[in-house]
């Protein structure tokens, strides 16, 4: 697989996120996917996924004085601005450069290219970060049920880029769909051609990954390299279910 990272839709739902939970609901992964707005049952936090005028979407979190939202372009950039407890952290990527910033610090990350320099750098601007903390923590505590619906499966995919990034690999390996479970069958009628298709770009993302660790084994922080291609492609995957699918959204301001 090549270096230049061409995804179309930015860091937004694995296989694992939908499969980990499919054993302990009754929905299928599908019927979970259609909710675009809920309240978690065990937190209270609120989640919702929106679409803007200029056809972006916005994923959003709210528990109590944490405030995350993540903005996902038809290109592949993205922005994400997660606030919390005096503390304000930003994301962007632009093309192959994710930009981080925190406090006045920032700090890029090249994506095509094996960037250690820039890791480093990347994980001192997150060092301390309590948003970052108070985000992890709670995504922790959120319900299978959330986490597989519309704005879940994009709001898990903000804590495994942030776990990429701050040097944690159990992020993505908990996420293997081998392990964690099978997809449903797609039991309605009106997303039919969307969800296996979804279910097989997202199936093949994890395929791709694998090859590509092992591939680069013997050279560190390549790995990262393959961690985040396979994000991107994953939320390229995501965006194109919504773009597809029924799922009715609500329009915000750019």
């Amino acid at each position: 697989m090549g270096w230049i990272l061409t995804a179309s839709g930015a860091i937004a739902g694995t296989p694992a996120v939908v499969a980990t939970y499919a054993p302990r609901c009754e929905q299928s992964p599908q019927q979970r996917l259609e909710r675009s707005e809920l309240v978690d049952a065990a937190t209270g936090a609120e989640l919702r996924l929106t679409r803007r005028s200029n056809g972006a979407l916005q994923t959003s979190l709210t528990w109590s004085d944490l405030d995350v939202r993540k903005v996902v372009q038809s290109n592949g950039d993205f922005s994400l601005r997660l606030a919390g407890r005096h503390d304000l952290l930003v994301m962007e990527r632009r093309e192959e450069r994710l930009r981080v910033t925190r406090n006045g610090q920032t700090a890029v990350l090249l994506l095509n290219q094996s960037d250690e320099d820039g890791l480093d750098q990347v994980q001192q601007v997150l060092a301390g970060s309590r948003a970052m903390r108070a985000f992890r923590s709670l995504r922790s505590r959120l319900t299978a049920e959330s986490l597989a619906s519309a704005p879940g499966v994009s709001i898990d995919l903000v804590d495994v880029i942030l776990g990429i990034l701050h040097g944690d690999p159990g992020v993505y390996d908990r996420r293997d769909p081998r392990t964690a479970g099978r997809f449903s069958r797609v039991s309605l009628a009106a997303d039919a051609s969307c969800f296996p298709e979804y279910e097989s770009d997202v199936t093949a993302a994890w395929d791709d990954f694998a090859q590509c660790c092992d591939d680069v084994k013997w050279f560190p922080g390549l790995q990262e390299l393959c961690a985040i291609t396979w994000l991107l492609k994953v939320e390229s995957s995501w965006f194109r279910f919504i773009a597809c699918s029924s799922i009715p959204l609500r329009a915000t301001e750019s």
